[in-house]
């Protein structure tokens, strides 16, 4: 055999013997690599931190605190409480935010319980349902099912707004209510309307910015109970619609203090984060089906108000606000519906003492969406996150039957109760997105106003239109009319005015509606502005006066003098 023959056999050979050797080799240690190669994937896949705690000796990674340097809340409340200025350290096993967000909807372990419903029906003719657990049905006292809290009852309420599709019977929902009472405090779910076992009466629905119905709640409590400090917190969705209320109203809440966790703080961010990977995809999809379950409950209404082969078509939770929310909300586009309902743009006018918690991990809500800066500026606002925690859930301990959120928010509320910065409600005009109140001072201006040739000096005064909103059951105060409603009803009013005005002033001259608004504007002012313009008005007017009458007197003179004949 030459060298060229050997050569030409001595691969067929390798293969043969790397054949062979491949077969030589169990079966079940290909397994094993094939597990962990999977392992590997999904730890990497599922954010896993096992590890990483592990040499970390179990110690957790400690509450990154952001507030303004000068904030009284911080230095006054929320630096003596333990829980947030301690470490969170996930449960072991459920070492991942996607683990924790699941295990939360699907196995959290709620304590058992029951509430008891009254129903709350709405101006509009809607209605749902308020959830309430008293300390004394988890105090161990016999308590009639029929029982109502005092007129004069001083203990302090805990208002809970759920996220979206979720309502009172939620795993995470139970785990807040059932601690918050065993603190001694009374709490009261409102849950949106259409959920927890109530039909939607009427063609409102709620969304992520939909405030009425929390207003209408709460100042409904702040009547019944007067006596007693209401807190609220909110979940989520329920986040957002709690610091977008607080914002809109600013000082004008009968609310003491206020908790928000998992907020998602901007929709529109939070919507393109929701589809960008694999894996946020999957609770895409999930959260659209629990949509379009909500959607078939009230099949009847969104058959007349919506698009509903949209709906039923619908893969992401956009395009569920594309067919349903932006057409049912009268949004234009579901841009503008995101813009116009984010949170983030109402933190910096929030007036109570607001304590915010989120989870860097956060599979829903992403991080890139914390207004880190707006809270930082605003000293009644102090931010908590934590580097794991997933969405709602945060359990810790080796069995996972805790919640911490759900620690640190009781402990901020019991410390906010014993101390002198609870918030106060103020009587002032409630302020909406595009009120004047919200505007630079630049524009608060004393103006001058000019119309039909004529100057005069406009004030900085607001008018109070009288706008009341009534319901069936509640009769709110004059400081918890509808924000929406009122806009509304403002505008109709102006419209209606402009109308009469110009109807009245068909059968005068121009020249007498000239001069009766000129009056009504000097009539607004005091005497030294009238006088004022009196001064000005003469002395500008003088010389084309003055000029006027010197050449109407020479050409009377002229014709008066007898004329000089020829020499």
């Amino acid at each position: 055999m030459d060298c060229s023959e050997a050569i030409l056999e001595t691969p067929n050979k390798a293969y043969m013997l790397l054949l062979k050797s491949v077969l030589a080799i169990p079966l079940s240690h290909y397994l094993m690599g094939l597990l962990f190669f999977f392992v590997f994937l999904s730890y990497n896949f599922l954010e896993f931190h096992f590890f990483q705690d592990l040499f970390a000796g179990f110690r957790g990674a400690p509450v990154h605190l952001t507030y303004n340097a000068s904030s009284e809340i911080y230095h006054g409340v929320v630096s003596k409480c333990k829980t947030l200025h301690g470490r969170y350290l996930a449960t072991p096993w459920l070492s991942s935010p996607h683990f924790q967000t699941s295990f939360i909807n699907f196995f959290g372990r709620p304590p058992m319980f029951t509430y008891r419903r009254k129903m709350f029906h709405t101006s509009d003719g809607g209605m749902f349902a308020l959830d309430w657990l008293f300390h004394s049905d988890v105090a161990g006292v016999a308590v009639p099912n029929d029982h109502a809290l005092a007129k004069d009852d001083a203990t302090p309420i805990v208002v809970i707004i759920p996220g979206l599709t979720s309502d009172s019977d939620s795993p995470y929902m139970k785990h807040l209510v059932f601690h918050t009472a065993k603190q001694g405090w009374n709490v009261v779910v409102s849950n949106h309307r259409g959920l927890g076992g109530v039909s939607v009466t009427s063609d409102c629905f709620y969304n992520a910015g939909w405030t009425e119905d929390v207003r209408g709640v709460i100042n409904y409590l702040h009547q019944e109970y007067s006596a007693a400090p209401l807190f609220v917190v909110g979940t989520s969705i329920g986040a957002n619609v709690l610091v977008k209320y607080l914002g809109e109203d600013g000082e004008n809440v009968p609310i003491a203090g206020a908790a928000s966790v998992c907020s998602p703080w901007d929709l529109l961010i939070g919507s393109r984060f929701i589809a960008r990977r694999l894996i946020q995809k999957f609770y895409d999809r999930a959260l659209t089906i629990g949509l379009q379950g909500y959607a078939q409950l009230h099949e009847t209404r969104y058959t007349r108000l919506a698009n509903w082969e949209g709906i039923k078509k619908s893969r992401s939770i956009r395009d569920f606000d594309t067919h349903a929310t932006c057409l049912v909300g009268k949004y234009e586009t579901v841009d503008t519906y995101y813009r116009h309902c984010s949170s983030a743009s109402f933190i910096g006018q929030v007036s109570v003492p607001l304590l915010c918690i989120s989870a860097l991990d956060d599979p829903v809500c992403t991080r890139e969406a914390i207004p880190w800066d707006e809270c930082r500026a605003n000293k009644n606002v102090v931010l908590a996150t934590t580097l794991h925690g997933g969405h709602l859930a945060f359990f810790e301990g080796l069995t996972g039957s805790r919640l911490w959120w759900v620690r640190a928010v009781n402990e901020y509320l019991g410390v906010l109760l014993l101390s002198s910065y609870m918030h106060k409600q103020k009587k002032v005009e409630s302020i909406g997105h595009n009120s004047p109140l919200m505007q630079s001072s630049i524009d608060q201006g004393p103006y001058l106003n000019v119309a039909d040739g004529m100057v005069s000096a406009m004030g900085n005064e607001h008018k109070d239109h009288g706008i009341n909103v009534t319901s069936n059951e509640i009769h709110e105060n004059d400081d918890g009319h509808d924000q929406s409603n009122q806009t509304v009803s403002v505008s109709e009013n102006h419209r209606k005015s402009d109308s009469a005005t110009n109807a009245g002033g068909c059968g005068g001259s121009k020249g007498s509606g000239i001069i009766q608004r000129c009056v009504y504007q000097l009539s607004r002012q005091n005497n030294k502005s009238i006088w004022l313009l009196a001064y000005i008005a003469i002395i500008s007017s003088w010389p084309v006066v003055g000029a006027a009458l010197g050449f109407f007197y020479r050409r009377k003179l002229k014709r008066a003098l007898p004329g000089k004949g020829p020499n």
